[in-house]
Parts: structure tokens; sequence; C-alpha cells
């Protein structure tokens, strides 16, 4: 059970996005689906083993966190040897697969690696550079469904979730800023010492007015908007759920509870209702 808490199982939910491409361009069909599933497992196999590896490098800061002290590798339950085997393991074997579907995706799962590597080692500390490069993560997950199926996903959908993840980094680091029950970590004090909590908000608001306009531009112009249309009634209802989801995110970054955000999201009804909202009505918008 530890092996398996240890892959934050949970955090998979970030990997749906290799899926994307697949539902903005309408190419769903059975191979198509089937072939982007194994990529979404293999991919996760290789996320978690890098999730492994910022735990140990973070194993001193966690144990002093009042929740990820819990995790099985700050709280002692996997050893230091035991844990680097599981993420080798871990690593090899999702590369495999995903080198076994199509070579080229091995590029993709490289490239996360070590900018994932990068972050722990160095970026997570560098001023700005901490919140860009988790959003160039998110948009990696988009490019490796996209190269996947070999279609082209659009400019402006990937700024959205270029722009989208770069909300959520930011709130992230507000909610560690503000998270009184966190007194000695590095990050924080980092945080402290880089940024001003109105700074961190600015980041996070411009951020989520670009997702929802570069979202809004997408839905116009590559999805051909006629307000006479279903598809189009249910796409303009997701943009007031992606409004609505935003501003919850907000409020919540402010009183220090989105530094994880999937348990937050999880959690909290409003999030979660509005997140399965804007992804059920966007979803059916394109489709339909």
């Amino acid at each position: 059970m530890s092996y398996l808490k240890s892959m934050r199982l949970n955090q998979w939910v970030k990997n749906i996005l290799v899926f994307i491409p697949m539902f903005a361009a309408n190419e769903i069909t059975y191979d198509k689906l089937l072939s982007i599933s194994y990529i979404f497992i293999s991919f996760s196999l290789v996320a978690s083993a890098t999730y492994i590896y910022n735990d140990f490098k973070d194993i001193e800061a966690d144990s002093n966190h009042p929740t990820k002290n819990k995790r099985p590798i700050a709280s002692g339950k996997i050893s230091k040897v035991r844990g680097y085997i599981f993420m080798i393991v871990l690593f090899i074997s999702g590369n495999l697969i995903l080198f076994m579907i199509k070579n080229s995706l091995i590029i993709f799962s490289l490239g996360y690696t070590l900018l994932t590597f990068l972050y722990s080692e160095k970026l997570k500390y560098v001023k700005y550079f901490d919140i860009l490069t988790i959003a160039f993560l998110f948009v990696i997950r988009v490019l490796l469904g996209s190269s996947a199926i070999s279609v082209v996903t659009s400019i402006p959908l990937i700024l959205f979730v270029f722009f989208t993840s770069l909300g959520i980094a930011s709130g992230k680091k507000i909610s560690i800023l503000n998270n009184d029950s966190i007194s000695t970590s590095r990050v924080k004090n980092f945080l402290s010492e880089a940024y001003s909590e109105e700074e961190l908000l600015s980041a996070l608001s411009s951020s989520f007015q670009l997702s929802l306009i570069t979202y809004f531009v997408w839905i116009m112009f590559i999805k051909s908007l006629f307000l006479d249309s279903l598809s189009s009634v249910l796409l303009v209802c997701s943009c007031i759920f992606l409004f609505i989801f935003n501003n919850i995110f907000i409020s919540k970054s402010r009183l220090g509870l989105t530094e994880e955000v999937i348990e937050t999201t999880q959690k909290n009804n409003d999030l979660l209702y509005s997140a399965l909202l804007f992804g059920i009505s966007s979803g059916l918008g394109v489709l339909i």
C-alpha cells in the first residue's frame, strides 16, 4: 500500500490532458482511444517516478509539513534504497510502453522528466521559473497526446492550457505562502523573499483572465461558434463554469487551501462541481 501511495495515483488526473487533442479535434475512434489510454497509463508511471524523486529531494521539508509528513518516503515507510529501485522500475516501464506504442513519444517523456528534474533541483527556487515550469509541464502532456494520434493542436488551445496551469501554479504558491501551519520550509522561505502576496495574486488573476480569453478565442474561431446551435450553447455555458471555477479557486488560494490542487478540488464541492460542469459542457459542445 505504501508503494501505491508513493505513486500519488490521485495526481494521475492531471494526465487526462493527453486525451484533449483527440476530443478537441473530434478524432475519436476505438483504436485512438485505446492507444491514448495506454499512453495515459504509461506516462502516468513516468510521472509517478518523478514524484518519488521529488519526495526524496524534499524529504526534510516534507517531514516538517503538517500533511506531507504522512507520505511514505517522508514518514520512512519506504527506505531510500527501495524507493529509488521502485522509481527506476516505474520510469523504465513507462518509457518502454511509450516506445512500443510510438518511439517518438519518448522525446516528450524525457523532456518532461528533464524539466521536472531541473524544477526539483533548481527552478523551484528561481523567481517566475518556479511557476512557468509547472505550466510547461502541463503543456507537454497536451503535446504528447497530440503527437500520439498525429493531430495538430491549435495555438489558442495550447495557450488556454498554459495560462490555466500558470494560474493554478500561482495559486499553489500563494497557498504555501499563506499557510501558517508551514513554518520551516525552504520553498516558503524562498516565496517570502521572492514574492509579495499581491504579486502572486496578480499573476493568478491575470493568468485566469488570459485562460478564459484564449478558451473563448478557441471556441469562437477554431470551433466556429454559432449561437443558434446546441453545441454553441454548451460551449458558452462552459465559459461560465470556467469563470466560476477560476473565481472560487482564487478565493481558496487566498485562504491557503490550494497547495494540493487535486485534493482540494475533490474535497470542495464548489470547485468539484464547477470543474465537472466545465468538462462536461465543453466536451459535449465539441462532440455534438
